[in-house]
């Protein structure tokens, strides 16, 4: 899963593919930028539920290690990346 974690980190999501939608799938989510992730479940709103530092993508129902679907993950927006870098 750290794996998955580091391939989303400092990456821009690049929706043109997409049509402007939100990956539906792992083989989108990938395709975005983005990593795919279980959602944690811990009450949060699912557009909430990345880790901190990463952007949500959108949410995906195809079978994840055993899951039922999860969540589609990024890194930041690049101004919101030029706003933290040194």
């Amino acid at each position: 899963m750290l794996a998955a974690l580091a391939m989303g980190c400092g990456e821009a999501a690049d929706l043109e593919g997409l049509d402007g939608r939100a990956p539906e799938t792992i083989a989108e989510c990938q395709a975005s930028g983005g990593s795919p992730l279980f959602d944690p479940r811990d009450g949060r709103s699912i557009e909430m539920s990345c880790p901190e530092g990463l952007r949500f993508l959108g949410q995906f129902a195809e079978p994840f290690f055993g899951s039922d679907g999860g969540i589609c993950c990024t890194g930041l927006d690049p101004e919101e990346q030029s706003a933290v870098s040194p």
